[in-house]
């Protein structure tokens, strides 16, 4: 059984819908927490050494980090008592990180591709482990490579890889930063998602290549694998991205597909960037046509959570 949407996705991907084309202090350390190292720390009202002294901690005990300022700490206890701490004084703890939770889907799958796909679920889980919990989407499904994609020694069968990415405006918004325009996304926070992603198509192309006879029935020759991220808000909308290595560095695709609840699937084109870290900066075609009235790219716009 074929999953119909992710076929479509995947089709939109090589030959498109509609196109629209476009033109190309102190440190904040909330949720860190730290012991002190030392047997006694002496905590002063300012980041200097010949500040008031406040109160001393004594060795292993527990604060956590609310800012750095040239490499002092500003702490509060467990009792609420607030001072500075110089940086050497404090060991900083690691936040334990917590394994995703991964729901799987796919299409038929053999045995011994089901095994393989359950070991690509438990590699993604340590990748994407995180401080704080997180849901995701596997789907994987297997589609006929068009005629065109046909070789000498036979056609060439796809596989779709597509990781589903909560997304949330506000969270967007906040991770993003004040430097950008409105109108150009942030594709460098979903990065290291495609990196994950890039090395996952890696490991089942070289499955693939080693185990031939379980991966390609009759007169297929080889296999192509492509990589999508979805960013998947609350009410269901998505954009779908994709994406590739450039110099060894994941960077996307100049382009994205929109899923809107009650439109088409559709394109939208930026131009390319000239450098990679650029190039992973998506900047939007104009929300609004000449005429005044919206324009398709305005859907992107609201789904990010811009004004215009």
């Amino acid at each position: 059984m074929r999953i119909k949407f992710f076929k479509v996705c995947l089709l939109l991907f090589a030959a498109g819908v509609l196109v629209v084309s476009g033109g190309s202090q102190p440190t904040s350390a909330e949720e860190l927490s730290a012991v002190v190292r030392v047997s006694k720390a002496n905590v002063r009202k300012a980041p200097d050494k010949n500040s008031q002294q406040l109160f001393s901690l004594r060795r292993n005990s527990k604060v956590k980090v609310l800012e750095e300022r040239d490499q002092w700490f500003h702490i509060v206890t467990d009792t609420g008592r607030r001072g500075w701490l110089f940086g050497s004084l404090l060991r900083i703890v690691k936040p334990q990180k917590i394994e995703p939770e991964i729901d799987f889907f796919s299409g038929s799958l053999t045995p011994d591709q089901e095994v393989f796909f359950a070991a690509i679920v438990g590699r993604l889980k340590q990748r994407l482990a995180a401080v704080t919990l997180r849901r995701f989407e596997l789907v994987v499904s297997e589609i006929d490579g068009p005629p065109e994609a046909a070789e000498e020694a036979g056609k060439q069968n796809s596989w779709l890889l597509l990781l589903k990415i909560p997304f949330s405006q506000s969270i967007y918004q906040q991770e993003k930063g004040v430097d950008l325009e409105v109108g150009t996304v942030d594709l460098l926070l979903y990065q290291e998602y495609l990196k994950v992603m890039l090395e996952s198509r890696d490991l089942l192309l070289e499955e693939i290549k080693k185990k031939s006879q379980v991966w390609l029935r009759s007169g297929e020759a080889a296999s192509a694998v492509r990589v999508v991220l979805a960013l998947k808000s609350e009410n269901g909308d998505e954009v779908c991205l994709s994406g590739f290595r450039e110099r060894g560095f994941p960077a996307f695709n100049d382009y994205m597909i929109l899923e809107i609840h009650g439109f088409s699937r559709f394109f939208l084109r930026s131009a390319i960037p000239a450098s990679v870290a650029e190039f992973n900066k998506f900047v939007l075609p104009p929300p609004q046509l000449p005429d005044g009235s919206r324009s398709p790219a305005a859907l992107a716009y609201d789904f990010f959570g811009f004004a215009y």
